[in-house]
């Protein structure tokens, strides 16, 4: 020791009471839990556990009163209210009956779709001298609501005492024999006395003439019959093909022969039951229409002067 430095002797002392005191700390702890272990172990045995009880296989009867009471599979031969309910309503439905319409309402023409939300009434109003396209769900000038569209018959609501009502095509008004299977009449002869042919797919018709046609739409729609044409690719309608018409008819003035497929009219596709209404319209409005149609197979315009 006497040849170490008083700093090094400083440290060494330093170090070995740190150590003396970690011995006596540890020390004093040993003999602590020494001391408190007895405290901590348990002074008796633990409780024993019950034995596991099995099950009985009997059901208390009570347990299924629920479904007694509330007759769910009607054991007493009675039927719940709330299909009593039900059966009540429809027997209300059953007695909604459809009857013949008195309103100034005239059918003209039907598209059943084959969705039958999609299916359209082509109807007349005869107060107002005007003919629209009505689709299901549709109100009719505020005097009813069209509720199912079939061929030849039209069942609305009447919105003014809230009954079921109906109206169809007059079946006396039929002039042609809509037999799409009837040979042809033959070639068709263009123009005659009201629409004249002034050139190769082109006639001209007075005003007045046509407004005689025009006026009796429904007349009109009963001298052909027209059915929607599909294209093969899409499934779309893609225009109407006239199958038929009365011979001597503006179908047959007009240069049209039977089995044309009327494309468009004006430019705009004739592909629904609305743009063959407005194809009409445009006749009551322009000098000159053009119609798109197809003739065996040919792509071809019809151009008419109204003068």
């Amino acid at each position: 020791m006497k040849k170490l430095s008083a700093q090094q002797r400083s440290t060494i002392q330093k170090w070995a009471l740190y150590g003396l005191l970690l011995f006596i700390g540890f020390t004093a702890a040993d003999l602590g839990i020494i001391y408190v272990r007895e405290y901590f172990l348990p002074q008796s045995a633990p409780p024993k556990k019950a034995p596991k009880q099995q099950t009985s296989g009997y059901v208390d009867r009570s347990q299924y009163s629920a479904i007694t009471s509330r007759n769910l599979f009607s054991s007493s031969g009675t039927i719940p209210d709330a299909l009593a309910a039900v059966n009540a309503e429809q027997a209300e439905q059953k007695e909604d009956i459809p009857v013949q319409s008195s309103l100034p309402l005239n059918l003209i023409g039907t598209l059943v779709h084959s969705d039958p939300s999609k299916s359209v009434a082509a109807i007349e109003v005869k107060s107002k001298n005007m003919s629209g396209s009505y689709m299901v769900g549709a109100e009719i000038e505020n005097m009813a609501k069209v509720e199912k569209v079939e061929r030849g018959i039209v069942y609305f609501r009447n919105l003014n005492n809230g009954g079921l009502e109906y109206i169809e095509i007059a079946k006396g008004n039929t002039k042609v024999n809509f037999d799409s299977s009837r040979p042809s009449a033959g070639p068709v002869k263009a123009g005659g006395k009201d629409i004249q042919a002034i050139g190769n797919n082109t006639f001209r018709i007075k005003r007045a003439d046509l407004n005689k046609y025009l006026n009796d739409l429904s007349g009109l729609l009963m001298q052909a019959r027209a059915l929607p044409n599909r294209d093969p690719n899409t499934g779309e309608i893609n225009g109407y093909r006239l199958v038929d018409y009365q011979p001597g008819s503006i179908f047959e003035q007009m240069g049209l022969p039977r089995g044309t497929l009327i494309k468009s009219a004006g430019g705009e596709p004739v592909n629904s039951i609305q743009s063959a209404m407005e194809m009409f319209n445009k006749l009551k409005k322009e000098s000159k229409v053009k119609l798109g149609v197809e003739v065996n197979g040919s792509d071809q315009d019809f151009n008419y002067e109204i003068q």
